[in-house]
């Protein structure tokens, strides 16, 4: 039986937020002991400003700019978070004029800056150490932390741990965690949010003993995207089907190109790539796969996996939602489909469908497909190639679209799909996946371990406080 928290609100003419989880007992008392006997300060005293970004209203599509681009800023996203609460590069990332960094000045990054997420996935948090200038878009926003407080020195990295810590995570759900559209946090809630600061030698020796903990959970993250990594690659080490080099980017403007204008779509690349893949044995997707014709049972309630639920590196289900209304169309699962997303397709968002989610419904930009009767190939053989690197550079020169780029059903079924040279062939590479794949996800676990071992010793060693 679920267990439930049961309170009375009394005070009705005062409340100053309709949802209950606003009032949580649990998070209430938390929230009292830091700041009565922890001697707790809000964040908003600590920092010199806590901001977002300038240009959050007024930034369109056609304000990037290339990397190559003379003076060009990068524009930090959510993307370059990582989950380990650091500033990564990503194949996705932006770039904006210096004249817009320029007029953007409240949120021009500084280095010692804590770069948070303001809507979406609550609790992303990073130190910005990095030696580069950057600014931010309109998902993000930057605590600015003073030097000191009442004598006491604020160091960075302690705050950004306490920020990802139980103590203000169930302040910032408390908050923002449980709204009705997306979640998200307003300025004025992160300056709201109680930090307990211990002496400036006490920070230190919080920051060595979680930093021990932190090296090892990364190490195996580290360890968990090399597998993951490997696991999309070895599928061309084994069909030994060379992949052209990007590096040249010579367009040259043909009458001929009349399917479609983008640069993207008639490189030489793409044509290369296509090139190579069909000197050896190959085939259209629509030639092993159909689109499944799946049909939508209304209930009660439906299990829905959205594309924020897929983990990119291992192409699996990491978590669903519960719901009874749904409040837009629906793609529906099958065990035995092969999900490939319009959008997203490219970076890994391709799912095979086990007896576990069958019956789930999932975001309309996933395509289901089920192999054909008469394919020469399994399914989890396709399920490997669709997210090797043959694909997924045929979906990224595919895509169209300006802010929310998406290959089509139509172009997505006329992907080149290498095909093995006999079942020996088909039977290696299989085996080599399914190896990797299982040292990738116990890697996966041991970071969770880890990461888990973190949150519960910075917990620990603040609990004297309270």
């Amino acid at each position: 039986m679920e267990s439930k928290n049961i309170f009375i609100l009394k005070d009705l003419d005062n409340l100053n937020k309709l949802s209950y989880h606003s009032y949580d007992p649990e998070v209430l008392f938390l929230i009292n002991s830091i700041k009565n006997k922890a001697k707790g300060i809000i964040l908003d005293k600590l920092s010199e400003d806590i901001t977002y970004g300038s240009g959050k209203w007024e930034l369109r599509t056609t304000d990037y700019v290339p990397e190559t681009f003379p003076k060009r800023i990068k524009l930090l996203q959510i993307s370059n978070i990582s989950e380990n609460g650091e500033i990564i590069e990503t194949e996705r990332d932006k770039y904006i004029p210096l004249e817009l960094h320029e007029k953007w000045k409240t949120s021009k990054v500084r280095k010692g800056d804590l770069i948070v997420a303001i809507t979406g996935t609550l609790g992303r948090i990073a130190l910005f150490n990095q030696d580069y200038e950057a600014n931010l878009n309109q998902a993000l926003g930057i605590i600015r932390l003073k030097k000191e407080y009442e004598g006491i020195k604020i160091i960075p990295e302690y705050i950004h741990l306490y920020l990802n810590s139980y103590y203000a995570i169930e302040q910032f759900m408390r908050f923002g965690g449980f709204r009705a559209g997306q979640s998200g946090l307003s300025l004025d809630e992160i300056g709201s949010v109680y930090v307990i600061l211990p002496k400036e030698d006490e920070q230190k020796r919080i920051i060595e003993e979680i930093n021990k903990i932190r090296k090892e959970a990364i190490s195996h993250f580290d360890k968990y995207i090399e597998y993951s990594n490997k696991s999309k690659n070895i599928v061309q080490e084994i069909l030994n089907i060379p992949i052209p080099n990007e590096d040249e980017r010579i367009f040259i403007y043909s009458e001929k190109f009349k399917k479609r204008i983008d640069v993207p779509y008639n490189s030489p690349f793409l044509k290369r790539l296509l090139n190579s893949i069909k000197k050896n044995k190959h085939d259209e997707l629509n030639k092993l796969l159909k689109e499944a014709e799946n049909k939508f049972i209304f209930s009660d309630f439906y299990n829905v996996i959205d594309l924020d639920n897929i983990d990119e590196n291992l192409s699996e289900i990491k978590d669903w939602e519960e719901v009874k209304v749904l409040n837009s169309t629906k793609t529906v699962f099958k065990k035995n489909n092969l999900l490939v997303s319009k959008m997203g397709g490219e970076k890994g968002n391709i799912i095979l469908i086990d007896e576990k989610y069958d019956g789930f419904l999932g975001s309309g930009e996933l395509v289901p497909f089920e192999l054909r009767e008469e394919s020469p190939v399994s399914l989890e053989y396709l399920f490997y190639v669709l997210r090797s690197p043959y694909i997924s550079k045929q979906m990224e020169y595919s895509l169209s679209g300006c802010s929310r780029m998406r290959i089509s059903n139509e172009e997505m079924k006329i992907l080149s799909i290498p095909l093995p040279k006999d079942e020996k062939q088909e039977k290696e590479l299989i085996n080599l996946v399914r190896e990797l794949r299982k040292k990738a996800i116990s890697e996966k676990e041991q970071y969770l371990l880890k990461k888990q071992g973190v949150y519960d010793k910075f917990k620990d060693l603040l609990k004297k406080y309270l």
